[in-house]
Formats: C-alpha cells, structure tokens, sequence
C-alpha cells in the first residue's frame, strides 16, 4: 500500500487541536433538554473525544462532562460538550472526517486520517454520512480541506499550554455549538 505524504504542518495543527483539550471539563446546563426542568448534578462522565497516535501509540484524548438529573422527568443529561447527538468521538473529529471523504473515497480518508495521526476507521467515516450533522466551514491547505474548527480548536489548544484561560464556552464556540445564551435567545 503506498504511502499518503501529510505535510507535517497539518499533522501538527490537527494533532494539537485534538490534544490540547485533554483533561477539559464540560459542565454548562441550565435546565433539562427534554422538559425544560430543573436539573441537580450526578456525576461526571469521561468521553472519549479523539483516539491519536502519538510516537507511534495509540492514545486516547479524553473530556469529562458532567451528567445531571432531571428533578421533573427523572431523566439523565449531559452538559454541553463538542460532540454530536449520539456520536463517540468529538465534534472536530467528526468534522475532519466529513470534510475530507467530501473529496475522498472512505478507505483513502481514513489512510489520510491516519497519516495525521488520528484513528478514525473508514466504516465509522461511512456512518458518520448516515447522521444529520451539519456541514461545517473549511479551508484548502495544501489540496486537502481542513475543518475550521479544527483551527480554531488548535488556536485555543496553544493558549491553554501558556497556562492561559481557555474556558468551556470558548471550545463549544469554536466547534460551532450555540452557547446557552443564544439558545434561550432562539427559544423567546
């Protein structure tokens, strides 16, 4: 199988972005998203937002995100987090592997995926199509599209390792998810 030559600048940008949140904790909900009720916090749960391959190893990038319970419907919620409904991967993720199997067959974007060190397999970028995610905003470097989200998430990624301030409502921001403000705003 012939090798797919990623310029290193891409790896570096989209393995920082994938990274640089590691350890993040969500917690942002104001009420139920079922019934608008009241919630108490339960636990927090640790998600898996990318699986990478750094120095040749596997290693899994994870967040947590707190659960809660809901006092009027009794039913368990997450907070807000860059992932899609239903999705085990990150929001940024999912976008990369959608923009690139745009202009790639499923089995070449996974090999380009790899090539930048993140594991997705092709069966997985095949049913990330069958979702209805939204179609996200990129950029062409060097002939392939990059997710501006992961730009974005990369930027916020530098920030936080020079110990500054990357809040929760920033990454939900760059991945393109309303912040609680603009929800309440489009429900009145």
């Amino acid at each position: 199988m012939k090798s797919i030559k990623i310029p290193s600048l891409i790896s570096s940008v989209v393995l920082n972005a994938l990274t640089g949140i590691e350890g993040m904790e969500f917690t942002l909900l104001d009420h139920c998203p079922y019934c608008n009720g009241e919630v108490r916090y339960h636990d927090m749960r640790k998600k898996r937002f990318a699986t990478v391959i750094i120095d040749g190893e596997k290693k899994i990038i994870n967040v947590l995100v707190t659960r809660y319970y809901c006092k009027n419907c009794g039913k368990l919620c997450y907070a807000q987090a860059p992932f899609y409904p239903n999705t085990k991967f990150g929001s940024p993720v999912i976008d990369l592997c959608l923009t690139l199997a745009r202009a790639h067959p499923f089995n070449h974007s996974a090999r380009i995926l790899q090539e930048m060190g993140v594991v997705v397999d092709r069966g997985t970028i095949r049913n990330f199509f069958s979702r209805d995610i939204p179609e996200v905003s990129y950029a062409k470097i060097y002939g392939l599209s990059i997710p501006l989200s992961i730009f974005y998430l990369s930027d916020l990624a530098s920030k936080r390792q020079q110990s500054r301030l990357v809040t929760q409502e920033d990454v939900l921001k760059v991945c393109g998810f309303p912040s609680t403000k603009e929800l309440f705003q489009k429900e009145e």
